[in-house]
């Protein structure tokens, strides 16, 4: 069980250093900031990495604080679950 553990995350350090996509076209609309790369899609795994380490530079940048002070600690935590990197 263990080496399959370590097996599987192994195998998410490649493929997170293989797959990382290059952006060549981006745009922000109603439904949020998109990006189109080259490569393969992004695995389940990946889109959540992605999501905790977005979620992560939110909670340690400025607008942190100024969501905390505008809108409360509570409507804060619930509009970051809200940024999330999501398919299509």
């Amino acid at each position: 069980m263990a080496n399959l553990k370590k097996k599987l995350q192994r195998e998410r350090q490649r493929r997170k250093k293989q797959l990382t996509p290059i952006a060549t076209e981006s745009w922000i609309d109603k439904d949020g900031l998109h990006c189109i790369g080259q490569g393969t899609p992004p695995s389940d795994e990946d889109y959540e990495q992605m999501t905790q380490d977005y979620q992560k530079s939110i909670r340690n940048s400025p607008m942190w604080d100024e969501w905390i002070k505008q809108f409360g600690k509570k409507k804060a935590e619930e509009m970051l679950k809200e940024c999330v990197a999501k398919s299509g």
